[in-house]
């Protein structure tokens, strides 16, 4: 497989290295981090109401960033690949930039 020349694609080439199986499902982990509680509680409420509409996650949660400010947790199961892991991310992005917040990147782990 060929992954673009981008972040997500060298994570996905250091995954394939590693024998990450990409055919089952695995619970992603996408996080953003705001200056205010607000903007993550803004992010979070967007995303519980995608949820209910059937874009289910498996959890959304808010905390105190160790940085400072807060950090916004979101998993959603899936089937890894390079487009869903990319689109996902900004969709994630262009919310979060509403709120004055940053992209933290994502991560999964192989059971």
């Amino acid at each position: 497989m060929v992954y673009p020349d981008d972040v997500n694609g060298d994570v996905f080439r250091r995954m394939r290295a590693a024998n990450f199986d990409f055919t089952e499902p695995h619970d992603v982990e996408f996080f953003a981090v705001f200056s205010t509680e607000e903007g993550a509680d803004s992010v979070a409420m967007e995303y519980a109401a995608d949820h209910k509409a059937g874009d289910h996650l498996v959890n959304i949660e808010a905390r105190p960033a160790e940085s400072g400010g807060m950090e916004l947790e979101l998993v959603k199961r899936m089937i890894l690949t390079h487009e869903a892991v990319t689109e996902f991310e900004q969709r994630l992005a262009a919310r979060v930039a509403k709120h004055d917040g940053y992209l933290d990147g994502w991560g999964v782990v192989q059971e």
